[in-house]
């Protein structure tokens, strides 16, 4: 149970994050790259295009996969998941801390959503 909706919950998450980047790309890239102007600007609106839609693709990837009943498939989904997020949560962290970017909100998200199937993670019977 816990499974279905963490994974439910993750999708949501991101399809939310996804649906806002498309909506305004100009506003997620001055806050993040805030010294960004001229072409350099425009790469980076055309880029968070590119990322919304990535990040779509993976929330149905994530909720389609909430509907898997058997516990070495769904251990296997929430360790990927758990690798995935826990990188993305790495990355935007190294980069706030470097002052490459603003990007300390991501980096919470993301290392929230690792902790979210972390907890399904451990609570998957071994008997399922």
């Amino acid at each position: 149970m816990y499974f279905k909706w963490g994974l439910i919950i993750c999708a949501a998450i991101l399809v939310f994050i996804g649906l806002r980047m498309h909506y305004d790309p100009e506003l997620f890239t001055t806050r993040e790259f805030p010294l960004a102007l001229g072409s350099a600007f425009e790469v980076a609106v055309t880029m968070r295009y590119l990322l919304a839609s990535f990040i779509i693709a993976l929330a149905s990837i994530a909720f389609f996969s909430s509907n898997i009943k058997d516990a070495v498939s769904q251990r296997s989904i929430l360790n990927g998941c758990i690798l995935a997020f826990g990188i993305m949560c790495i990355t935007l962290g190294t980069l706030t801390f470097m002052q490459m970017a603003e990007l300390r909100g991501g980096s919470i998200l993301f290392g929230v959503l690792s902790i979210i199937c972390l907890f399904n993670r451990l609570t998957i019977k071994k008997s399922d």
